[in-house]
C-alpha cells in the first residue's frame, strides 16, 4: 500500500515494521496544508498524528475524505472523548488509535491493509478467491480446478492465478503442463516481504499469458518453509493482481487457515459412500466454523447413471443442494495427464468440457462462445 504518515512534529510515529512492508512517505505540516499534500501523494492510507482533537481537525479530515474517497484515514489521538470519536467516524476516519505506541499503530495499519486488499478494484472489478477441496482423495478436485482455471482464463481474457495448496505434494500442474516451474510455493516464503505484482508474475509458471500457476513444493525441506501466515499474505497480495485466484486445497492446517479469505468453497465429491460421508463432514465443519452457507457449493464429479448413491438422497442427507454435476470423463483426463494439456482443449465438445464451460460461464456471467456456421467452414 501507499501510506503517508502526516504529523505536526518531525520524527513522530516511529514505525519501522510498517515502513519495511509498505511504501511509506513521511510528511510534516499543518492542518492547512493537509489536503494539498495528500492530493499530491495519492495515498491508499493516511495516518495522522500530533494534532489537537478539535473541530478544525475534523473539518480538515472531512475535506480530505471527500477529495480522496478511496483512501482510508487513521487518526492517532491519545485518550479521545467518546463524543469526539463519534464525530471523527462521521467525518470519515476509519479508525481512531488511542495509543501512540508503535505496536498499536502497526496493528491498525494491518487491519486497514486487510480491508484494502479485499476491497473492489478500480472500475468495479472484484477479485474472486475460490477454494476447491475434495471430499476424499481421488475425487478429482485437482483435475476440475485445473480445467476451470483454464476456461476462466479464456473467458473475456481474465487474469487467473492457480495456487496448489494440496500439500504435501500437489500435482495440479500435471493437468496443465509437462514443464517443471523454476519456482514453487516454498520459494515465495523468502520473498514475501518484498512481494509485489511484478515479482509475483515473474515467479509464477505461465500456462498462458494471463493464466499463471504456483506449484506445490516437491520435497520435505521445501515444505518446512510454508506457514499459514505466509500463505495468508501471499493470497492477500495475489487478489490485488488477478481477476480470479483459485486454490487447490486439502483438509490440513494450511487450507483451514485460508478459509476466511475465500469468496467460495467448492467441495468436490463422487457418489460413492466414503466420499459422500466425507463431503457431509466437510459441510458440517464449514457450518461449525460460522461461515455462510451461501459461500459453500457442492460439485459432484465423475457422475454416471450407475453411481451407488443418488444425488437426491445425498442432498437430503446433507441438507444442501448440489450446485453442479460433472460427467465422468476417463479417457479425456488420462490423455490430458499424458500430454500435460487441459482436457478442455483436447475434447472441447465432450460432456465434461461442456460442464466446465457452463461452470465458468456461471461464475463470470459470460456465455460460452460457440463457433458460428461460418467459422466451422473456416470463414471469419
Amino acid at each position: 500500500m501507499q501510506i503517508v504518515l502526516y504529523s505536526s512534529q518531525a520524527g513522530a510515529m516511529p514505525l519501522a515494521t510498517v515502513e519495511a512492508q509498505h511504501q511509506v512517505t513521511r510528511l510534516q505540516g499543518s492542518l492547512a496544508d493537509l489536503r494539498i499534500s495528500m492530493l499530491a501523494s495519492k495515498p491508499d492510507l493516511v495516518v495522522l498524528g500530533g494534532f489537537e482533537p478539535n473541530d478544525d481537525l475534523l473539518e480538515k479530515i472531512e475535506t480530505l475524505c471527500t477529495a480522496l474517497p478511496r483512501a482510508a484515514v487513521l487518526l492517532v489521538c491519545s485518550n479521545p472523548e467518546s463524543g469526539f470519536l463519534l464525530r471523527a467516524m462521521r467525518a470519515g476516519v476509519r479508525e481512531v488509535i488511542s495509543s501512540d505506541s508503535s505496536d498499536a499503530i502497526t496493528a491498525a495499519v494491518a487491519r486497514a491493509e486487510a480491508r484494502f486488499l479485499s476491497a473492489p478494484k478500480a472500475g468495479g472489478e472484484i477479485s474472486r478467491c475460490i477454494g476447491v477441496m475434495p471430499a476424499k482423495g481421488g475425487d478429482g478436485a485437482s483435475c476440475l480446478v485445473a480445467n476451470l482455471a483454464t476456461e476462466l482464463s479464456q473467458t473475456a481474457n481474465l487474469r487467473v492465478l492457480l495456487i496448489d495448496l494440496s500439500l504435501p505434494f500437489g500435482d495440479v500442474e500435471l493437468y496443465l503442463t509437462r514443464e517443471t516451474g523454476l519456482h514453487n510455493l516454498a520459494d515465495f516464503a523468502d520473498e514475501i516481504e518484498r512481494l509485489d505484482g511484478a515479482l509475483l508474475k515473474g515467479m509464477t509458471s505461465h500456462i498462458s499469458s494471463n493464466f499463471h500457476l504456483i506449484q506445490s513444493p516437491q520435497t520435505i525441506d521445501q515444505l518446512m518453509h510454508i506457514s499459514p501466515a505466509y500463505v495468508d499474505r501471499l493470497i492477500r497480495i495475489a487478489v490485488q493482481h488477478y481477476d480470479y485466484v483459485l486454490l487447490d486445497l486439502q483438509l490440513d492446517t494450511i487450507s483451514l487457515s485460508v478459509l476466511e479469505l475465500l469468496d467460495q468453497l467448492v467441495v468436490v465429491t463422487t457418489m460413492n459412500v466414503p466420499s459422500v460421508r466425507h463431503a457431509s463432514q466437510l459441510i458440517r465443519m464449514w457450518e461449525s466454523l460460522g461461515y455462510a452457507t451461501a459461500k459453500l457449493s457442492v460439485v459432484v464429479n465423475a457422475f454416471h447413471s450407475k453411481s451407488i448413491v443418488r444425488i437426491a438422497d445425498f442432498e437430503k442427507t446433507v441438507g444442501l443442494r448440489v450446485s453442479r454435476v460433472v460427467p465422468r470423463e476417463t479417457d479425456g483426463v488420462e490423455v490430458s495427464l499424458l500430454k500435460g494439456t487441459a482436457a478442455l482443449g483436447l475434447q472441447p465438445k465432450s460432456d465434461f468440457s461442456r460442464a466446465i464451460k457452463a461452470w465458468a460461464a456461471e461464475l463470470t456471467g459470460h456465455r460460452p462462445l460457440e463457433k458460428s456456421i461460418w467459422q466451422h467452414f473456416g470463414i471469419k
